[in-house]
């Protein structure tokens, strides 16, 4: 993901002026980083919940979850959802300006556009989300009930796991889904709002990102 940045930092400042293959291949990464970050942290959490609420008799289980289904329920879709990055993602100049996009067949553009952000959300927040929230709610109830120093600090250790994963993904999918619904025709925006929006959604998505850097220390 590191190595994408300076390509977006140019894109940003003046333009996007690199090849086309570029311009796909900076696409794929950023998205598998995206999807392969959260689901990762969903299995984390699941093998969490397996090691505490199922001390005794989860070995095989987790093992089975490190070794196998991983690679099914984290890289398999992180991989197959960069599949419109391949198709789509292109350089196109707009008014004198070259722009790395995901370019949709023109006419049913927004029908492209909402389709692929719902499955982003679904996939993004709301799965690994549910995912992360039961099995910590889980572990929470568990520790709550045990003594010692230990399951303490455990304790407090996930409370803040879930409200860090939330704190930076959630105002994200907020303004993404805002967006969304400004698509459907379900919410009406005039110029100041549709540029505030957009603005926002830049910065929760920085703010999303950072979550990747601050998970490693908590």
């Amino acid at each position: 993901f590191v190595f994408t940045l300076p390509f977006w930092s140019v894109d940003a400042a003046i333009g996007w002026y690199f090849k086309e293959f570029l311009c796909k291949a900076v696409h794929v990464i950023y998205t598998v980083n995206l999807y392969s970050s959260v689901l990762i942290l969903a299995f984390i959490s699941l093998d969490r919940y397996l090691a505490i609420v199922h001390a005794t008799n989860s070995q095989g289980s987790r093992k089975l979850l490190a070794e196998k289904i991983v690679y099914a329920g984290v890289w398999l879709p992180a991989i197959l959802l960069t599949v419109p990055d391949v198709v789509f993602a292109s350089v196109s100049d707009i008014d004198g300006n070259f722009v790395c996009d995901r370019i949709y067949p023109v006419e049913n553009r927004e029908h492209w556009t909402i389709g692929f952000r719902f499955l982003h959300i679904t996939v993004g927040l709301v799965l690994p989300g549910l995912i992360i929230l039961t099995c910590y709610c889980v572990i929470i109830s568990k520790l709550s009930h045990s003594k010692g120093h230990q399951k303490r600090k455990a304790l407090k250790t996930t409370v803040i796991l879930i409200l860090a994963f939330f704190a930076c993904w959630l105002p994200y999918y907020i303004c993404l889904t805002i967006d969304t619904f400004g698509l459907l025709r379900l919410l009406k925006f005039d110029c100041y709002m549709d540029s505030t929006l957009h603005k926002s959604i830049s910065i929760t998505e920085a703010l999303a990102f950072f979550h990747c850097c601050l998970n490693p220390i908590l």
